[in-house]
């Protein structure tokens, strides 16, 4: 059986395959996130630190509670206040709900997309399990709580093999990962930009990725651009 090594991406902001013909780009500034236009991008990563005030009401408020909540938004005037539906107005909800505006404001200059579909989830186990590549053009995914979406090299990786071509198969023994190949994972509050298949010219290299194995709790934000 092979031994899956997982990455965490602060240790990938030194790494030499960033500069080699890598698929990925960590940056630690917002206008840095334009380097997924790249052709041979299909992974960008922002570092970012853990706001205080938004982990103390992700953590009190929507950890302990079911949460799945889907949004479609106007990314010139959105209305996100339905993710934090009943929650006191204090300062840690006002802090989540401005760092939701802020990513959706960077999302859309982004792909300049006029439509913009938000899910915000807790999810008690991996919603996608096996390395996969999206059916989208591009997709923003930060998670508040918990580990972070794991992601591949697009030269480390068996595109036959990948989700329901593994046959049921784990990802740890199915092959889809080449010989030495690691995971990366992106860190709490990351946000990761996933470039998929839909986006033009970029057949059979959207971003591999999956959701992290266990059953550890997680808040979840994704992104997608809509026509």
């Amino acid at each position: 059986m092979m031994t899956t090594t997982i990455a965490e991406a602060p240790e990938d902001l030194a790494s030499p395959r960033a500069a080699q013909g890598s698929s990925t780009r960590l940056v630690t500034e917002l206008a840095d996130l334009a380097e997924l236009a790249a052709p041979e991008v299909s992974v960008c990563v922002l570092r970012r630190g853990i706001d205080p005030d938004v982990d103390a009401f992700v953590r009190g408020w929507l950890l302990p509670r079911p949460l799945s909540e889907t949004l479609l938004v106007d990314p010139g005037a959105p209305d996100v206040a339905a993710l934090a539906a009943g929650a006191p107005h204090a300062s840690g909800r006002d802090a989540f709900l401005d760092d939701v505006r802020g990513l959706i404001s960077v999302f859309a200059d982004l792909t300049g997309c006029p439509r913009i579909g938000v899910r915000l989830a807790r999810l008690d186990k991996p919603m996608c399990p096996r390395l996969h590549a999206d059916m989208v053009t591009v997709r923003l995914v930060t998670t508040y709580v918990g580990p972070g979406t794991e992601w591949a090299e697009h030269a480390d990786v068996r595109r036959d093999r990948l989700g329901h071509r593994s046959n049921g198969v784990p990802d740890e023994v199915s092959g889809v990962l080449r010989a030495g190949a690691r995971l990366r994972r992106m860190a709490p509050f990351d946000v990761g930009l996933l470039k998929g298949e839909a986006w033009p010219g970029n057949r059979d290299r959207g971003a591999v990725h999956r959701s992290p194995p266990g059953a550890s709790p997680r808040v979840v934000l994704t992104l997608d651009a809509l026509a």
